[in-house]
């Protein structure tokens, strides 16, 4: 099982190695024509746009499973925190296992409501941070 998890982490970074070098020569080639002033055809203009903000999501490839992640451990902790203040609260019997049991559960409601918080602060700082670019490309387009 290992041998093949290696083999496949060889084969993603050569693949990467691979990706890299062709954008720079893109970049490369990009600039050679804009130093040359070579007018680019209308649609060869619109697909390379087109290819560069479909490429933008794989920026933040990992973090979609850290937030699925993030999402399963809320609702983990909301249940074993309901139940576990609930077993708790039984166990201890009398006025102080009620009490236990309703701070057990407002306790994991709210670290279920900071962990689902957190997770979609996650995305906002995403989406600002596209938005931002986006804003940045299209000023940069009108101004030239």
């Amino acid at each position: 099982m290992t041998y093949f998890a290696s083999a496949r982490g060889s084969i993603l970074r050569v693949i990467g190695r691979v990706a890299l070098v062709l954008g720079f020569i893109g970049a490369l080639f990009r600039k050679l024509v804009k130093r040359l002033r070579l007018p680019i055809p209308q649609r060869i203009r619109n697909f390379l746009q087109r290819r560069r903000k479909a490429g933008k999501p794989q920026e933040y490839y990992y973090i979609k499973y850290a937030i699925s992640v993030l999402r399963v451990i809320a609702w983990i902790v909301l249940t074993i925190g309901f139940i576990g203040s609930l077993f708790w609260g039984i166990t201890t019997g009398g006025f102080g296992g009620g009490l236990r049991i309703v701070l057990g559960i407002i306790g994991s409601f709210l670290a279920w409501l900071l962990l689902l918080a957190t997770r979609e602060l996650i995305y906002l700082f995403i989406h600002v941070k596209e938005n931002t670019g986006s804003t940045t490309e299209s000023i940069i387009e009108k101004s030239r």
